[in-house]
This record gives structure tokens, sequence and C-alpha cells, in this order.
């Protein structure tokens, strides 16, 4: 049994979740955009679901991607250089902008200003989605 047939179940259930977290993300942020004229009770319940649902698709992204490595002999524990690796790979196109969505992810957890938190819900929004969206997509049709 070589490596990657050990982790495959792992790496496909992983992947799964990591998926249906990205729609979970993207409904969340589709109802939100179907709203007219929300309160602001509601935006900012829309906010914080935006970026929990971020956190967590984060991190079992860099996750799945250890999986992946680790079933080829590579061993990254980190999400950085998960990236890195990721980028080398072909996975990723642009290492920048995984760089920027880990400083955000690790932001959010810091940020106690109103518009700091809104900055990185219109980042999640409006860039990341897409990035994660691509590099599920290439997974999918590269590795799995």
């Amino acid at each position: 049994m070589d490596l990657f047939e050990k982790y495959d179940e792992s790496i496909q259930l992983t992947y799964r979740y990591t998926y249906r977290m990205l729609v979970h993300l993207k409904n969340i942020r589709d109802n939100f955009n179907k709203l007219d004229n929300p309160d602001e009770i509601t935006k900012e319940v829309y906010r914080d679901s935006i970026v929990k649902k971020y956190e967590t698709l984060e991190d079992l992204t860099w996750k799945l991607l250890s999986k992946i490595f680790k079933s080829s002999g590579i061993e990254i524990n980190n999400p950085r250089g998960c990236y890195k690796q990721a980028f080398k790979e072909g996975l990723i196109d642009n290492v920048d902008l995984w760089n920027e969505i880990l400083l955000s992810r690790n932001a959010t957890s810091h940020i106690y200003n109103e518009k700091d938190y809104e900055k990185i819900r219109s980042e999640i929004v409006n860039k990341y989605i897409c990035a994660f969206e691509s590099l599920l997509s290439n997974i999918k049709n590269k590795v799995m």
C-alpha cells in the first residue's frame, strides 16, 4: 500500500467537508446580497457568519493541503508552508494572495475595530472566495 492509498480516505473526507464549508460561505454571501435594506443587527449577524465560516474554511484548506502533501511524502504542518508548496505544485497561482488570506485569518481573532472587521469581510466576499474555489477545483482535477 503506497502512502496516497493510506491517506486517500482522509483526503476525500476533508476535501468534501472543505467544499461544503465553501458552499455554506457562498450561500451566506448570496443570501445577504438578496436582502433589501437590512438593519444593523442583520448586517452584523451576516458579517460574523461570513467571518466564522471563512476561519473554518481556511483552517480546513491548509490541513487538506497538508494531508495531500503528506501522502506524497512531504511533511508540512503549517499553513504558510502548505500554500508555498501548493504554489510550487501549481495548485494555486498567486502565493501573495494566499499569504494575505492567512494574514486576514490570523487577524480575525484580534480585531476589535468594526472598520477593520468589515474590511476583512469585504476581502473574503470579493477576493478570497474565488481563490478557495479555484484551489478546490485544482485539487479535484489534479489530485482526486
